[in-house]
């Protein structure tokens, strides 16, 4: 990663992010920086177009067989049946 263009449409560079890295581990602000305002918790958008709940009947042992193997892939199930559904569109081309 050589350049990366923020949302705010500063170029960052890999030794930028690498300077940063090492004030923040100090508890400082790295020099010539601000903050821009409040940290923001919860996960970001799935999409700019939003998301919208696609309900699917499964058996209970799959249901639990899904589970699992998300909690392997330290996924939530959400985001691991996501994943299945992309790829499979993706694989259909």
């Amino acid at each position: 990663m050589d350049v990366i263009r923020a949302a705010d449409g500063q170029m960052v560079t890999s030794d930028m992010l690498s300077r940063w890295c090492e004030a923040l581990d100090k508890d400082e602000w790295p020099q010539g920086e601000h903050s821009v305002g409040e940290a923001i918790s919860g996960r970001p958008p799935l999409s700019a177009e939003g998301s919208a709940v696609l309900s699917v009947k499964v058996s209970p042992a799959m249901k639990r067989a899904i589970e699992n193997k998300a909690k392997s892939e330290g996924v939530t199930t959400s985001d691991f049946v996501r994943s299945m559904l992309a790829s499979s569109l993706v694989g259909k081309g």
